[in-house]
């Protein structure tokens, strides 16, 4: 029997891979309440969960029942390319004087393309 929270959150999940810290923003709690309520959920057997680096992201075991359109490899080859580029950068703009605000949205940016990528069975790595 689920929580309606866990309800909540396997809805969230049945529209695409989430990190922990996109689900936490999505719902207003923190990153260590998603990262346990998602933990929880896995050990349910309800999740899986795929590590990408220093990354987690988690989907429902059962594939969401609504059609989806498939991305190509070439859609992929180009976010790939993307996330790459972002990659190399991220170092520069860490030296860039910018607000807390600005340097967020590079990351999630960046993580955004992480997911896709991990959605679609693409290793970054």
């Amino acid at each position: 029997m689920l929580t309606p929270r866990e309800q909540q959150i396997l809805e969230i999940l049945g529209k695409g891979t989430r990190s922990p810290t996109l689900l936490a923003s999505e719902l207003g709690i923190t990153q260590s309440g998603a990262t346990q309520a998602l933990q929880k959920l896995e050990k349910k057997g309800i999740l899986t969960r795929t590590k990408v680096g220093r990354n987690v992201f988690y989907r429902p075991i059962e594939e969401p029942k609504q059609a989806k359109k498939t991305a190509t490899d070439e859609d992929l080859d180009l976010i790939m390319g993307s996330y790459h580029s972002l990659s190399k950068v991220w170092t520069h703009v860490l030296r860039l004087d910018l607000t807390h605000e600005e340097l967020s949205k590079v990351r999630e940016a960046r993580n955004l393309l992480e997911e896709i990528l991990v959605k679609h069975g693409k290793s970054v790595e």
